[in-house]
């Protein structure tokens, strides 16, 4: 009798443990969050700050983004001041990427039809030298993060 009762609590205390094994883990955390939320939590706000350079740090937004696109038009056209371009009166839109460390790159540039590839890859280098940023700022998580933004360009001026 006694080993009968030995062997049922046994038995007992096995199947407890498994059951308890098995809720634990369980992952509690797939909860399924709506696409809508995500994307609404992810688009930029007038909270977040936008990318931005030292000297341009101290004003309000709309003189802060000037200052940033003035920066980034003078390093540029400063890259580009001795090179040769054939006469284009085309405006440009580049669409530069701001990566989570403040590197520039060239995402597109358009009309790209326009510029021989020789061209395109001297924009290319004028971007890449271009100073590191303080990168954009996602307020809701507080993370850096990659942006990009639209730079109206044009290669000879009149």
């Amino acid at each position: 009798m006694l080993n009968l009762i030995k062997n049922f609590s046994i038995k007992f205390y096995f199947k407890w443990l498994l059951i308890v094994i098995t809720l634990a883990s369980c992952d509690s955390n797939s909860l399924k969050v709506p696409i809508s939320e995500i994307e609404s939590a992810s688009s930029w706000t007038t909270n977040d700050q936008p990318p931005s350079f030292p000297e341009c740090e101290n004003l309000n937004i709309d003189e802060q983004l000037r200052c940033f696109r003035n920066k980034i038009e003078t390093e540029m056209n400063s890259y580009l001041n001795n090179r040769v371009f054939p006469i284009d009166t085309t405006k440009y839109m580049l669409t530069l990427k701001i990566d989570m460390n403040g590197n520039f790159s060239l995402d597109k540039l358009l009309p790209n039809n326009k510029l021989d590839q020789q061209l395109v890859l001297l924009i290319h280098e004028a971007v890449k030298q271009l100073p590191n940023a303080m990168p954009a700022i996602k307020t809701n998580v507080g993370e850096f993060v990659e942006v990009k933004f639209n730079l109206p360009f044009k290669l000879n001026y009149e």
